[in-house]
């Protein structure tokens, strides 16, 4: 047998020596965050926006994740993690963009890990803030016509009462004359007896509209019946009366039009004495119109049940209860003001108002966040003479836009914030 070189035989066992002993590669975690950045866009201040950050371990060793943070801008947080991953593994992280103002924010996401080449990843994120688009209304001011009906008591007691109201009733017709209404205005009597009342409109013409020269006197003209009744105080037969045939298209013709607003006022001091109960009269008054809430009805009376009395300009002042115009006036929602207040101005003005259908009041489309930032232009020039109704959601102008003016209204609101 052939011997081999001695050589060669040393030579191949160093080689083996030295394979064996060569050191071994250890297996390591390796981290992969994705994305690499994260871009908010904008978000309305007061909602927030949130977006993922995945954390995988894309090593062959268990990952250890020691914990995330946010560095940079305010208005940006994260979901603190703290875990283990084994290989393959992955982790999602919130991130979400919180704007507190309408600024750009820019921060980084920190991940902190016990990867051998990577302790620290980071992830650069931006958004940008914005203040929601303030909300707009617009209105046309168009006021209904509206034909009101006056029904004065003129029995013997009634003469400081009907002064009271004559010299008040520019609260009253002042809101007619300012926003150029179409109107229709006129006056009976309580009384139903006498053949030149019995539901018949007093004065020539019959009524006064928005024509008539020096509207206001004539109106008072009319409310100074004087005291001369010869029947009971009907004054809810006398409406009937007037707004029913043959009056309504006879002696009365052209005052009642079935497409305006009514309104009717009833002045007494003393109980109602027609000669059906209140139903009657709440039934009667619903044959007018389609829509009852185009009706109002007011009532300067007695206080209910009993009645009331006061001193007014060293005169004294009884009622007695005006229950049966109460509870029409309550059916309608209308409006009740005591006869024995000296000063009635307060009760005309609220009854002119309403009679308009509230024109100094615009109910907004959405609420205000800050209902001090509210802006009104009336045809066009700011107008800053209204105070805000939280209740009702509307403004509420000091003086009502005149009838056909564009109001229009800006105001601060939520932003839409996406789910």
């Amino acid at each position: 047998m052939r011997t081999l070189p001695a050589l060669f035989l040393l030579a191949c066992s160093d080689y083996e020596f030295a394979e064996k002993n060569e050191p071994q590669k250890m297996p390591t975690p390796d981290i992969e965050v994705t994305p690499a950045s994260l871009n908010f866009s904008t978000v309305a201040v007061g909602c927030d926006a949130e977006q993922a950050v995945t954390i995988t371990n894309v090593g062959e060793a268990p990952l250890t994740i020691d914990g995330t943070a946010i560095e940079g801008d305010p208005g940006f947080e994260a979901d603190l993690v703290v875990t283990t991953l084994d290989p393959g593994e992955s982790v999602a992280m919130a991130v979400r963009f919180v704007p507190e103002d309408a600024s750009p924010g820019r921060v980084s996401v920190v991940v902190t890990s016990d990867d051998p080449d990577e302790a620290v990843s980071e992830v650069p994120a931006v958004g940008t803030g914005e203040f929601p688009a303030p909300a707009a209304d617009s209105f046309v001011q168009e006021v209904d016509p509206v034909d009101v009906l006056w029904v004065i008591d003129n029995s013997s007691s009634m003469g400081p009462e009907q002064a009271r109201v004559m010299a008040e009733i520019n609260a009253f017709f002042s809101w007619f004359d300012a926003l150029r209404l179409d109107y229709h205005m006129g006056v009976i009597a309580t009384d139903v007896v006498s053949p030149q009342f019995a539901g018949q409109l007093v004065g020539s013409p019959t009524y006064i509209d928005n024509t008539t020269t020096d509207a206001e006197a004539r109106l008072s003209e009319r409310i100074n019946l004087g005291t001369d009744d010869m029947g009971d105080e009907s004054g809810l037969l006398a409406v009937e009366m007037a707004l029913s045939e043959p009056l309504v298209s006879g002696y009365n013709a052209g005052f009642f039009r079935p497409d305006a607003r009514l309104a009717v006022i009833f002045l007494s001091d003393e109980p109602e004495q027609s000669p059906y109960d209140a139903q009657h009269y709440i039934d009667f008054f619903a044959t007018l119109k389609a829509d009852t809430s185009r009706i109002l009805v007011a009532s300067i009376v007695g206080d209910y049940t009993d009645g009331c009395s006061n001193i007014c300009d060293d005169v004294e002042q009884r009622a007695g209860a005006g229950d049966k115009y109460i509870d029409v006036t309550n059916a309608y929602a209308g409006i009740f003001g005591s006869i024995c207040t000296c000063d009635l101005s307060p009760t005309l003005d609220e009854i002119g108002m309403k009679s308009t259908l509230f024109s100094r009041s615009f109910a907004l489309s959405q609420v205000p966040t800050d209902s001090t930032e509210i802006r009104a232009w009336i045809d066009g020039v700011e107008n800053s003479a209204f105070v805000y109704d939280a209740e009702a959601n509307a403004v509420v102008f000091d003086d009502a836009p005149l009838n056909g003016a564009q109001v229009d209204f800006e105001y601060p609101v939520d932003g839409s914030c996406a789910d």
